[in-house]
């Protein structure tokens, strides 16, 4: 996240807090699930970066864009896969994430686990792109 809390929207701090309860609350009074900061962070991004799995699965079924990026170019599973995010990645990527998308300094999330020596990430990351191929 940008870290100006003044521009964060209150469904993405409530996504990145893993407030469910919220998420779910505010989502159901009409907040948008796909609204972005001027940077471009989505709830879903802050939710797979922190590890919040149920958030991340109740904003994917309330139709949060998968493959979102920031100004810089960087989603949800780029997120998830900086922090090593196992499970979330692996929801991402069942929800449809590109695999090849590319972020601002053209790293994919697979560069991005491999940058923080996430191997359990990096593996989970190949496994489904040998897939792709095989289709």
């Amino acid at each position: 996240m940008n870290g100006d809390q003044a521009e964060t929207l209150p469904l993405t701090i409530a996504a990145e807090a893993g407030d469910l309860a919220q998420v779910q609350a505010l989502l159901d009074s009409g907040e948008a699930v796909n609204q972005a900061d001027p940077e471009g962070w989505t709830a879903l991004m802050s939710a797979a970066a922190a590890g919040h799995l149920e958030v991340v699965q109740v904003l994917l079924e309330r139709g949060a864009t998968v493959n979102a990026q920031t100004q810089f170019g960087l989603t949800p599973l780029m997120s998830a896969a900086a922090k090593g995010q196992v499970a979330i990645v692996e929801a991402l990527i069942t929800a449809g994430a590109d695999l090849n998308l590319k972020d601002g300094n053209s790293w994919t999330a697979l560069v991005w686990a491999a940058q923080e020596g996430y191997s359990e990430v990096i593996n989970l990351i190949k496994a489904a792109r040998q897939k792709d191929l095989q289709k």
